[in-house]
C-alpha cells in the first residue's frame, strides 16, 4: 500500500498523520499517538523516554510491548543499540502500515499482535526481561488508560517476567484519583519502584523491578542513554522513588 493510502486509511479510522522532516507524526484527537521516524534516531518526546527505559534498565534481551500505535519507540530504541526483537501487542493494528514503509530497512525484528494486551499475555509461553505497558484509549477530547491497566494488567506483567525483570507503565492523571492512587497498583508487586516525571507532559512513567539500584541509579542511566543520542529529553526528566505508604 502506498502512502497516500495508508494516510487515507488511517484517517477513516480517526487517525491524523501529519508529515514531518524526519518522518510522520500519527495523531488522535489532539494527542500524539506515535513519532515515526524514518531512520534511527531521538524524537524528542516521550517515546525516547521509554526506549530509555528500555535499553538501559532491561536484564535481557526478551521486551514485550503491550500497545505499539506506529511503533514511536523503535526508532531511539535502535538508536540506543538495541538489536533485539520486539514483541508488541494492540487492538488497532492502523498504524502498523505507516511504521513499515517508514522503517522496514532498519526497524529489525519487530512483530505485532492483534490481540487484547492482557489476553496476549496470558497465552504468552515465555518469560520477559522488561515489559513496557503504554496502553491508552480515546476518552472524551484525549486519552485515557484502560480500566485493565489499573486492575488485572499489573499481576499479569508481574507473572510474565523473569526473576528480576522490569516493568515500564506509561500513565495518566485519573480522574477521582490521586496519582498515589493510580500508581500504588502498578508498583505493589515489585520491592522498588520509581517514578519518572516529564517537564512537558502530564504523563508519568512508572519504572518498577526487585533490583533497580535506588532513583539516583534509575536516573543515571536513563539521562546517559538518552544523552547518547543527543535526546533533548536527557535534561526534561526527573526520577524519584515512589513510596507506598
Amino acid at each position: 500500500m502506498e502512502g497516500k493510502a495508508i494516510i487515507a486509511a488511517m484517517a477513516r479510522r480517526g487517525l491524523r498523520v501529519v508529515r514531518t522532516r524526519r518522518g510522520a507524526r500519527v495523531v488522535q484527537g489532539g494527542t500524539v499517538l506515535s513519532e515515526v521516524l524514518a531512520a534511527p534516531g531521538p524524537t524528542h518526546t516521550l517515546f525516547d523516554v521509554l526506549a530509555a527505559a528500555v535499553s538501559a534498565l532491561s536484564p535481557g534481551p526478551r521486551v514485550a510491548l503491550l500497545g505499539f500505535a506506529a511503533g514511536g519507540i523503535v526508532a531511539p530504541l535502535r538508536a540506543m543499540g538495541f538489536p533485539h526483537d520486539l514483541e508488541a501487542v494492540d487492538l488497532s493494528l492502523e498504524g502498523e502500515l505507516l511504521f513499515r514503509m517508514l522503517s522496514r530497512g532498519w526497524a529489525g525484528a519487530v512483530s505485532l499482535a492483534h490481540a487484547d494486551a492482557a489476553d496476549w499475555l496470558r497465552t504468552r509461553r515465555r518469560a520477559y526481561h522488561l515489559i513496557v505497558e503504554d496502553l491508552f484509549l480515546e476518552e472524551g477530547p484525549g486519552m485515557a488508560k484502560p480500566r485493565a491497566s489499573l486492575t488485572t494488567l499489573p499481576a499479569l506483567i508481574r507473572r510474565r517476567l523473569v526473576p528480576g525483570g522490569v516493568a515500564v507503565i506509561n500513565t495518566l492523571p485519573v480522574p477521582g484519583l490521586s496519582w498515589r492512587e493510580v500508581l500504588r497498583p502498578l508498583s505493589v508487586a515489585f520491592s522498588e519502584a520509581h517514578v519518572v516525571r516529564l517537564d512537558e507532559y502530564e504523563n508519568r512513567i512508572l519504572v518498577a523491578g526487585d533490583d533497580l539500584g535506588g532513583a539516583h541509579g534509575v536516573s543515571r542511566r536513563l539521562r546517559s542513554t538518552l544523552r547518547a543520542i543527543r535526546s533533548r529529553q536527557a535534561e526534561r526528566i526527573s526520577v524519584d522513588a515512589f513510596r507506598r505508604g
